[in-house]
């Protein structure tokens, strides 16, 4: 992709972002997940035992379901653009 891309309409822009916004995102629900994890452990001592295990476990469950959805919005996502370049390309012939 070339600089003269972003001023003209004749390639997708979108389809070549969404991977870099993919990890991007990953990065940001894995981090924020493991300060939450760790605040859950801290309150273990402080605050009160089930507390700490019940906030350590939710940091463990939104983990996993922040990946896995954030996967299943980008594969939507990169299917729709497909979806399109298939529909255009075959109506325009």
């Amino acid at each position: 992709m070339e600089l003269g891309d972003l001023f003209s309409f004749d390639k997708k822009v979108a389809p070549s972002i969404i991977k870099p916004i993919y990890w991007i995102g990953m990065v940001l629900i894995i981090f924020v997940n493991i300060i939450y994890f760790f605040f859950g452990f801290g309150r273990l001592f402080t605050v009160g035992f089930f507390t700490g295990v019940w906030e350590m476990l939710a940091a463990i469950v939104s983990t996993t379901f922040g990946v896995l959805g954030l996967r299943i919005g980008a594969e939507l996502c990169l299917a729709i653009f497909e979806i399109h370049e298939k529909t255009t390309s075959s109506s325009g012939s």
